[in-house]
C-alpha cells in the first residue's frame, strides 16, 4: 500500500501529510533559506518516509511544468531581496501558479541558470530578482518564456518577451548623497559594488557623481570602497580603510546590509556613528528601524516591486501582453545615523 502511495505522490500530498501548505513544501524542496527549522525537518521526514524525490518524480515535474513560475534570485544574503521574494511568492500563488526559486551568488550567471530551469521543467515564465540582462539580448532571446527583471531595468534589451520593474536608482542615490551634503558633510565616501557595470550599482554610482558635481566637487577614487552586498563584506571594506588611516565624515552605502556592516566596523575601530562618521544606506529593509542609531536610508517600495513584477509576468503569460518597463521612485528616510555638522 505504501509503495502504491509513494509512486503517485505529489507536492500536494507531501503538504497534506506534513500538515503544511503547498508553498512551504515548495520552499523546502527548492532550498529556500527562510523556512523554520522545525517545519523544514517535518517536511523532510515525510519525504524520507515516502521515499519522495521531486527531481526524479515524473508526475510531479509534469504537474509543476504545467503551472509554475521560476524566480531566479542573484544574491544569497540579501535581506531586501528576501522581503521582495516573500511578497512575490504570495502574489504568484494568488495568481494560481506555483513557483520554483533558484538562489545564486553574486558571481553566478542568472540567464544561464534560467535556461537550465526552463530545460528541466519547462516553466511558464521567469522572474529575475537582482539579475541584469544589460548587453545580453542574444542570450535572453534563447529563453522561450516571458521574463521580468525585478529591480533592474531591461528596457535597453528591446525584446518583446522581456519586461522589467525598477526604482530610479540614479535619482535615488543622488538624493542620498544630497542629504549628506545638506547636513554639512563634504568629506564623503561611497561604499558599493563594481561601478563600471550598467546596472543598478552603476546607476547608483552615477547618481552619487551627479550629487558631487551639483555641489561643486568630485568623488575621489580614494573615497570609493568596493564590496559585495553583505554585512560581512561591508564590515571588511570599512575596517580595511580605517586601519589604513583613511578618514571621512560620512558614508553612502549602496545597500542597508553593507551600511550595517560598515557601522559595526566603525564601532569596532573605537569610533561612533554618527558622532565621528555618519552613514546612510539604501533599500529600506525592516532592520534599519531597529538598528541603533536608526539608520538613514533610501526606501525602495518592496511590496510594489513584488506585486508589479508578478502582474507584468502574468499579463504576458495569460494575455500575451507586450513587454512593459516600469520605473518607481525611492523615498528618503532620514535617520539618527546622520549628524549635522
Amino acid at each position: 500500500m505504501r509503495q502504491q502511495e509513494t509512486k503517485n505522490l505529489t507536492i500536494k500530498d507531501i503538504a497534506r501529510l506534513s500538515g503544511v501548505g503547498i508553498s512551504t513544501v515548495s520552499r523546502v524542496v527548492n532550498g529556500h533559506p527562510y523556512v523554520k527549522e522545525e517545519t523544514k525537518q517535518r517536511v523532510l521526514a515525510v519525504m524520507e518516509e515516502y521515499h519522495f524525490t521531486p527531481n526524479a518524480n515524473a508526475k510531479n515535474l509534469k504537474q509543476i511544468s504545467a503551472n509554475a513560475i521560476s524566480v531566479v534570485v542573484r544574491g544569497t544574503n540579501n535581506a531586501f531581496f528576501a522581503s521582495i521574494l516573500e511578497k512575490m511568492e504570495r502574489a504568484i500563488e494568488e495568481g494560481g501558479f506555483q513557483y520554483r526559486v533558484t538562489y545564486l551568488d553574486e558571481r553566478s550567471d542568472e540567464i544561464d541558470a534560467a535556461r537550465r530551469v526552463c530545460n528541466e521543467i519547462k516553466v511558464r515564465g521567469v522572474i529575475f530578482l537582482g539579475g541584469s540582462g544589460a548587453g545580453r539580448e542574444k542570450e535572453l532571446e534563447s529563453i522561450p518564456v516571458p521574463c521580468v527583471f525585478s529591480t533592474e531595468s531591461a528596457a535597453s534589451a528591446g525584446l518583446e518577451h522581456v519586461s522589467s520593474i525598477t526604482v530610479d536608482d540614479r535619482a535615488a542615490a543622488k538624493q542620498a548623497v544630497d542629504y549628506l551634503f545638506e547636513m554639512g558633510h563634504r568629506d564623503i565616501a561611497v561604499l558599493g559594488g563594481g561601478r563600471e557595470a550598467f546596472n543598478n550599482i552603476g546607476l547608483r554610482y552615477q547618481g552619487a557623481l551627479d550629487s558631487f558635481r551639483e555641489h561643486g566637487t568630485t568623488l575621489s577614487m580614494e573615497r570609493y570602497f568596493t564590496c559585495l552586498f553583505s554585512m560581512e563584506d561591508g564590515y571588511r571594506a570599512i575596517s580595511e580603510v580605517l586601519r589604513a588611516g583613511k578618514r571621512f565624515t560620512a558614508v553612502f552605502a549602496m545597500s542597508d546590509v553593507t551600511a550595517i556592516g560598515a557601522a559595526k566596523a566603525i564601532a569596532d575601530a573605537g569610533l561612533k556613528v554618527p558622532d565621528d562618521i555618519s552613514i546612510i544606506g539604501y533599500d529600506g529593509i525592516d532592520l534599519v528601524r531597529y538598528y541603533n542609531p536608526t539608520l538613514a536610508t533610501i526606501r525602495q517600495p518592496a511590496e510594489e516591486i513584488a506585486k508589479q513584477s508578478v502582474a507584468l509576468l502574468l499579463d504576458a503569460i495569460e494575455k500575451d501582453c507586450p513587454a512593459r518597463h516600469v520605473t518607481l521612485r525611492g523615498e528618503l528616510l532620514p535617520g539618527a545615523s546622520v549628524k549635522r555638522i
